[in-house]
């Protein structure tokens, strides 16, 4: 609002800058008084209207809240008019003329700025033909139609910088978007293990120091848990690393895709990977990771000829007030290496 605002006051200083010099012609007796004065109101009238559409957010409703556009074509067509009700003294209203088309157009695209151009030299070749028809005038027609080459060098000069401006802004929301490619990339390097598109240690270790500290506020409860897949090794010996890799992933979705949306799941190393569970109880937690189990042992991993099925070990604990990650940690590690003991594809609480 604040920024439309602006651009409105910028636009009533040029109308009232108008509207002093016709007065100050019809001071001199060069323009006729009654006629600036009707014309001053209507101006004004105008300026009024698009005031109010603007502060009240009626303008909202349209494709161009600032009405940068019907703005540019009142304040032309009352230049025109002024063009010609200011006697011999027409040509103070051609500079005023070149600002609004120099800071109007820059708000506007290419095929704007050409429909303005086209509406300003037509209505401006009406405004000389009308007054060298109607009028009559001691300038010569030469002066007239010098004034209306200038408008168009105007145009056409606006015209070639709105493109090179427009270009250059193009240019900047292509390196914007660029760079801000980079930054979610370099974020994602960051944060995501590259094989699994899980999170990595590093934002696994942040969200629990989060989670912890507004578990030691709320009291909420945290499960932690820690999950091998069984015989690993096995797969990359018989099958290959490719297979290997083939399972970590399809591992890692089978996972992610039995957890819920507030669930963490990181690749912690090599075939291990650790769960994020806030605001969850033993009893859920428990019967969440046991669904886990249960997905993991139903998978199929399609390699080349081959299918290829494992299972996951799973060591749960709770986080309690007061642990630091590396203790919680070491728990779900030490209830991991329990299920393991006895005998694999299994959910342990330590």
């Amino acid at each position: 609002m604040r920024i439309r605002t602006s651009q409105f006051v910028l636009a009533a200083v040029l109308m009232f800058a108008c509207i002093g010099e016709l007065y100050w012609l019809a001071e001199f007796g060069i323009a006729d008084i009654e006629d600036v004065t009707h014309w001053s109101i209507v101006s004004g009238v105008g300026l009024v209207l698009v005031f109010v559409l603007i502060r009240s957010g009626f303008s909202l409703r349209w494709s161009d809240p600032s009405l940068a556009l019907p703005q540019m074509l009142y304040a032309i067509a009352c230049n025109a008019v002024a063009f010609v009700i200011a006697g011999d003294g027409r040509g103070v209203t051609l500079p005023l003329l070149s600002v609004i088309l120099t800071f109007g157009m820059f708000g506007m695209s290419i095929r704007q700025v050409a429909f303005v151009g086209a509406y300003a030299l037509v209505l401006f070749a009406w405004a000389i033909t009308y007054v060298r028809e109607t009028m009559g005038s001691l300038v010569p027609v030469e002066v007239h139609i010098a004034y209306f080459f200038m408008l168009a060098i105007v145009v056409v000069s606006c015209s070639f910088l709105t493109w090179r401006l427009t270009t250059m802004r193009q240019h900047i929301r292509d390196q914007k978007d660029q760079l801000q490619h980079a930054l979610e990339k370099i974020q994602r390097i960051a944060t995501r293990d590259e094989l699994t598109g899980t999170a990595n240690r590093r934002l696994m270790q942040e969200q629990m120091r989060q989670e912890f500290q507004r578990s030691s506020r709320s009291g909420a409860p945290v499960m932690v848990a820690m999950l091998d897949i069984d015989y690993f090794k096995r797969v990359n010996d018989t099958y290959g690393h490719q297979a290997g890799d083939r399972s970590l992933q399809m591992f890692a979705q089978v996972v992610q895709n039995s957890l819920r949306s507030t669930d963490l799941l990181a690749r912690w190393g090599g075939e291990e990977f650790l769960v994020l569970l806030p605001d969850t109880d033993f009893s859920y937690g428990m019967a969440c990771l046991e669904r886990v189990r249960t997905q993991v042992a139903e998978t199929t991993v399609a390699f080349g000829s081959v299918e290829i099925r494992f299972t996951v070990s799973i060591g749960v604990t709770q986080y309690l007030e007061g642990d630091s990650i590396e203790s919680t940690v070491d728990r779900a590690d030490f209830a991991l290496y329990a299920a393991k003991a006895q005998g694999r594809n299994q959910v342990v609480s330590a």
